[in-house]
């Protein structure tokens, strides 16, 4: 969502991505018609939404995503999202509580600085025995 800001917040998923790659999962981009058409990040091939493409994974990372209905309801009901977010009244941040899926794990902050802060646990984890 716009809350990725611009260049430097595509820098900084391309970061988590890796750290995520390194424990030997396969993350995947997926973004929000604002990251494809508006800011032109992501190729329109990563669109999830009513003018892109329906998905059902297991976790979602979501990064200064609102919540938007177009956005969310092509989303399938097994995930876990993972919502990084400085608005904890963004319609993601509360999904969970007018809905009994998917489950919302709120992380409320400025994602340049929680998401960097996960990295550096995913990078700790990543270099342990």
């Amino acid at each position: 969502g716009y809350g990725i800001k611009d260049r430097s917040g595509l820098e900084l998923a391309q970061q988590l991505k890796a750290a995520l790659e390194r424990l030997g999962l396969a993350p995947q981009f997926g973004a929000t018609r604002k990251v494809t058409q508006d800011l032109k990040l992501l190729s329109l091939e990563t669109q999830i939404g009513q003018t892109g493409v329906r998905v059902n994974p297991k976790l979602i990372i979501a990064l200064g995503i609102s919540g938007a209905p177009q956005h969310i309801d092509y989303i399938g009901t097994s995930a876990d999202i993972l919502c990084f977010n400085k608005d904890p009244d963004a319609p993601l941040m509360r999904l969970d509580q007018g809905r009994p899926a998917p489950r919302i794990h709120p992380v409320v902050g400025d994602l340049f600085v929680t998401v960097k802060e996960l990295i550096s646990r995913l990078l700790e984890k990543g270099a342990g025995p």
